[in-house]
């Protein structure tokens, strides 16, 4: 079994072990073999988890991140652009009964034999189940299952720690009802509330776990009680799915880890200034950031008066979440800077991939909407691209990786990822495509309630009973699980993985 607990980084996990916030992992962590995990690049949920599904690179998966690029805005990724055989399918074909639960960038569900409930960006729950007997089967607990929880809806942090709660409960009586059901061999399932509350609530969370003395009051002694609830109880299902599933290895995973948030690296600010983005003449940039300011006032407003969890209520409800998702994309752009863009005298721009992936695109003729770059000068302009980022990252103090995109990545799809790619230190700083702030570096007044961000390394603990006397490696990649997984079954390993199998594990 493969159970996920998604954004929980090394240091997280072993708190929460030593403050005995979650007693059965930390029998886990006592008992099997712990070891860091690299994550994939960008360290997000999806591709992550598809890289660790896979055991592929997202050059062999053609998935780089949550969305993908459509002219010069973005839209949700699905599990048709997987390129890459994932792990339930190559059991499934080798005769094995699987199930697979809320694992993001499965929607829409299907391809194994024995059950997928798809995970984030699914339209509903009627949407969710394969196959569709299951349905039938379980429409009671089909009728109020909560997909995901959608932390920036939220403006009472007791009210989303709550609904935390109440979702990864439902999941795991999903997943228990449906292992009753089915009998699976095989299991593979994410609880993706944890990362749900750290993005909000990390400062909170931090406080809880490394410096907290008992002395809060009020509200906010109130709200840290919430939050060891929350991971207690997250600890509880923990065990009971184990319990049902009744696993002889169990791989408890993560697909990248968190951390503190900084500020924002805007990427567009810094090509700007080396004239490799221009603006439309005339423009006023400061208009665009007191417009953008003047909705976000008005966003919290509403929020506070309780007004956006009943609009987002309705519109979840008519539209579903792709549906959402989907309405937010187009609207927003992240917040529709590109449309302020001369693309005539521009070369090169990052548009609205998710906060922590570091990117920029050549402005290439005959691939982008109005490319002005000749495919001759590609090479000239990228190189232009990184040299900004590296003068810039000098300039201001940060330590900054940056890549042409077939130095990131391998495989048959690297043409369909960004030209560049770029790590800002430890990723203390997310990236935003905005334009219109007065530095490079800054507070991003769209995205002020969140204090956490997610981190390069999250963990792998293998907990089984033959596993107590065994040693690990002190780091894996994530590209290790399914060569691992394949080589516990005596399954060949096919030559494009990109991982190896951790021999103190599947032998």
């Amino acid at each position: 079994m493969v159970l996920g607990l998604d954004g929980l980084s090394p240091d997280i996990l072993k708190s929460l072990a030593a403050q005995e916030l979650m007693p059965n992992v930390a029998r886990m962590l006592e008992e099997g073999i712990f070891c860091r995990l690299r994550s994939s690049l960008p360290p997000n949920s999806c591709p992550a988890w598809l890289c660790m599904a896979t055991g592929r690179n997202p050059g062999k998966l053609g998935v780089f991140d949550l969305v993908y690029k459509d002219g010069y805005s973005v839209r949700p990724v699905n599990s048709k652009m997987v390129k890459a055989e994932p792990i339930w399918t190559t059991l499934s074909r080798a005769g094995l009964k699987v199930g697979v639960v809320n694992v993001p960038g499965t929607y829409p569900p299907g391809g194994v034999k024995g059950f997928m409930v798809s995970g984030m960006l699914t339209p509903s729950a009627r949407d969710c189940l394969y196959p569709r007997v299951l349905k039938r089967l379980l429409a009671y607990e089909l009728k109020d299952y909560p997909v995901d929880l959608i932390c920036w809806s939220y403006f009472d942090p007791m009210d989303l720690v709550r609904d935390a709660i109440l979702t990864a409960r439902r999941r795991a009586e999903l997943t228990i009802k449906l292992c009753r059901l089915v009998g699976p061999d095989f299991l593979f399932m994410v609880f993706t509330t944890p990362d749900r509350i750290m993005h909000p609530l990390w400062e909170e969370i931090s406080s809880l776990l490394d410096e907290h003395d008992g002395r809060s009051r009020g509200r906010r002694a109130r709200l840290m009680a919430a939050i060891e609830l929350f991971w207690r109880e997250l600890d509880n299902l923990v065990a009971s799915v184990m319990r049902a599933f009744k696993p002889d290895l169990t791989l408890l995973a993560s697909d990248h880890g968190f951390g503190p948030k900084k500020g924002t690296f805007f990427v567009n600010e810094c090509l700007r200034r080396e004239k490799l983005l221009n603006l439309a003449q005339g423009l006023r940039t400061h208009v665009l950031t007191s417009m953008g300011r003047l909705l976000v006032s008005a966003y919290t407003f509403l929020g506070e008066k309780g007004m956006m969890k009943l609009l987002y209520s309705a519109a979840t409800s008519v539209m579903g979440f792709r549906g959402l998702w989907d309405y937010a994309l187009r609207y927003l752009d992240l917040d529709r800077s590109l449309r302020h863009v001369d693309w005539e005298r521009t070369y090169a721009f990052c548009c609205a991939h998710t906060p922590t992936f570091g990117h920029a695109y050549v402005n290439l003729a005959e691939r982008e909407p109005k490319g002005t770059v000749a495919r001759a000068r590609y090479e000239e302009v990228r190189e232009a691209i990184i040299g900004c980022l590296r003068d810039v990252s000098r300039e201001v103090g940060l330590e900054m990786k940056v890549f042409r995109r077939e130095e990131a990545y391998s495989g048959p799809y690297v043409h369909l990822a960004p030209d560049v790619i770029f790590e800002v230190e430890d990723w203390p700083y997310d990236v935003s495509p905005s334009v219109g702030h007065a530095s490079i570096l800054g507070t991003y007044w769209a995205d002020t309630r969140s204090s956490g961000t997610h981190k390069p390394y999250g963990v792998l603990v293998a907990h089984g009973p033959d596993l107590a006397a065994s040693s690990g490696p002190g780091e894996v990649s994530i590209y290790d699980v399914v060569p691992t997984i394949l080589a516990y079954y005596g399954l060949p390993v096919p030559e494009d993985v990109d991982g190896k199998p951790i021999k103190s594990i599947s032998a």
